[in-house]
């Protein structure tokens, strides 16, 4: 028996390592049972590793097998074992979320290649992934048709064992449907199947499914937490932070809604103690969120303080790892198609090469031309490279403008506070916090408005007053008063140093309008006009309520409403008109 040099070289490499399985493999490689024993021995591993979620280790296996079957002299005769390899590459790039694009290009081919070889049990599994990936994209028309390939498999070919999967990829499919009773339907049987085949991996999805129709369909929190106390008891079998802790986090928030805010916090705690250990940033984030809830009803307002701006830091961490990513993925792909132009360049001049020994006048001008266009292929890259370079650089200052602004509306926050620490009045210690929780919802408002596109100067006014007046108006909202709101804005665009007290200023007039301009009537109207002043060469803001009325510039000993709107408008470098004969009304001229 004998190896050539690239198999010695690979073996040493396995034996340096340590990979006693893979070393048996290629020493097996000229006895077929034996090899096919190893790899099925080695694809168990892999699927345990991805089970798991030991994505790393996974994607080296997979690797190291790759390369060992493909040094085999007569490795066609593997070609179901290296399809079996690439579905698993797929399946450990979905689990992670890494790159949907490259998990739909390499599962549409292995998908062509099993239906040809009739490897039914591989074309049943590729068309469910492929479904679930396409419902990922949000395109619901080729999950169904996916779904559709994949239920035509399993009929046609009896593959029992595995008609879990497909149903709780159904079942997924219906939920996303808002076709509820369908979803529960095939939850489970992805449940009933899954128990009867031992598939853990199915079973924990389908209470997953249970507990997230049971409350977001039916608001059936009690059954919603059973289900998630089920899927708790597997994710602790399995030792994985992330799921533990997701897991532990949602019952919190079930108990929550329930208004059970005691078992919410205990469950809370135990989400917390995983926040340290290597968790996924993304899931990472709702921790501190659900906390902050939690102690913001229990009137605990340093926890609640302490957990938002924890909240806060780790969604822009979120935000520059997700803009992190994006560049990387940018500059993973250039490098790929820097790659692929360098291969075709080869291939190319590998032919006229041949051709310039057969026809010498021939090739010749064949490989002026072909200089050429590799010429035209570097300018092309050498432009794209200093796009994606200029974009970076865009990108970072957009982040560093938003991390500023964001200072700025906290610090707007903590002096609001400060000027309120010491009028506290415990008998409206309610009022304070649901006013300064609207303030504080006016600049979440502004940045999520921001946040829409990349330009982080400007918002668009008219939708920002209109949502964030609705929003007061909500806080407030009584069952026997009815207030209809009316906002009109001509203004399209306006600078976010404006839009910040613009918005306040709203805030301050809508909840003293709701709190005291309305006490003696059912009925009341907001009327809000933002737009281009026709004496004067400014900007107009109207404000006017059909309420009792009140004299604006009468200094007030109760609350700092007043003193905070003339603070505002102030910062606008703005004047101001008021009356109070017909409920009242206020017109601000500001530049």
């Amino acid at each position: 028996m004998f190896f050539s040099n690239k198999e010695i070289a690979i073996l040493l490499l396995l034996m340096r390592y340590k990979c006693p399985i893979l070393v048996l493999l290629l020493l097996a490689s000229h006895f077929t049972m034996a090899q096919r024993i190893a790899i099925s021995e080695k694809l168990t591993e892999i699927d345990s590793l991805i089970k798991y979620s030991r994505f790393d280790i996974a994607q080296r296996e997979t690797d190291s097998l790759y390369e060992v079957l493909n040094t085999f002299s007569k490795k066609h005769k593997y070609k179901t074992e290296l399809l079996e390899l690439r579905f698993r590459h797929a399946l450990i790039i979905d689990r992670q979320d890494a790159a949907p694009d490259q998990t739909l290009s390499i599962l549409q081919e292995i998908a062509d290649e099993a239906a040809a070889a009739q490897l039914h049990s591989l074309s049943y599994r590729s068309y469910l992934l492929l479904a679930l990936t396409y419902e990922k994209h949000g395109n619901l028309e080729l999950t169904n048709d996916y779904l559709a390939l994949a239920y035509k498999e399993y009929k046609n070919n009896g593959l029992d064992e595995l008609y879990s999967t497909y149903c709780v990829r159904r079942s997924s499919y219906f939920r996303v449907q808002k076709q509820y009773d369908s979803a529960t339907y095939f939850a489970k049987q992805a449940r009933q199947y899954a128990l009867k085949y031992d598939n853990e991996t199915d079973l924990t999805d389908s209470y997953i499914l249970l507990g997230s129709i049971a409350r977001r369909a039916y608001s059936n929190y009690d059954e919603a937490i059973k289900y998630l106390k089920i899927l708790l008891s597997y994710r602790i079998r399995f030792n994985d932070s992330t799921s533990i802790a997701t897991t532990y986090n949602d019952i919190a928030l079930n108990y929550f809604e329930t208004g059970d805010y005691s078992k919410s916090l205990l469950y809370s705690d135990s989400a917390y103690v995983y926040y340290n250990s290597n968790i996924s940033l993304i899931y990472k984030v709702s921790l501190p969120e659900q906390r902050h809830a939690i102690f913001k009803v229990l009137g605990n307002k340093d926890s609640t303080y302490y957990y938002f701006k924890q909240y806060h830091d780790d969604l822009l961490l979120l935000l520059k790892q997700e803009e992190f990513v994006k560049v990387k993925k940018i500059e993973a792909q250039y490098q790929n198609d820097k790659k692929e132009a360098r291969i075709k360049s080869r291939e190319q001049q590998l032919v006229f090469i041949i051709i310039l020994l057969t026809v010498i006048v021939i090739a010749s001008v064949l490989l002026v031309r072909n200089n050429r266009k590799i010429n035209r292929q570097n300018n092309v890259i050498s432009k794209q490279l200093v796009e994606l370079t200029k974009t970076l650089e865009q990108k970072q200052v957009l982040l560093s403008e938003l991390q500023h602004r964001v200072k700025n509306n906290l610090q707007h926050v903590i002096s609001i506070l400060e000027i309120q620490k010491e009028s506290i009045d415990f008998n409206n210690i309610e009022e304070l916090v649901r006013g300064n929780q609207n303030r504080i919802h006016s600049m979440a408002l502004l940045h999520k408005k921001m946040n829409v596109s990349d330009n982080v100067s400007e918002v668009n006014l008219g939708r920002y007053v209109a949502e964030l007046a609705e929003l007061v108006c909500e806080s407030y909202a009584r069952p026997k008063k009815k207030v209809e709101l009316n906002v009109v804005c001509s203004i399209d665009k306006i600078s976010i140093e404006k839009a910040l007290p613009i918005g306040l200023i709203v805030v301050e007039l809508v909840s003293n309008s709701i709190k005291h301009a309305f006490k003696k009537r059912s009925v009341g109207l907001i009327t809000i006009e933002i737009g281009n002043s026709d004496e004067l060469s400014k900007k107009k803001l109207y404000y006017a309520d059909s309420g009792d009325g009140y004299d604006f510039n009468k200094v007030s000993d109760k609350g700092l409403g007043q003193e905070i709107i003339k603070g505002l408008i102030d910062q606008l470098d703005g004047t101001f008109e008021t009356q109070s004969n017909n409920g009242f009304e206020l017109t601000i001229y500001f530049q």
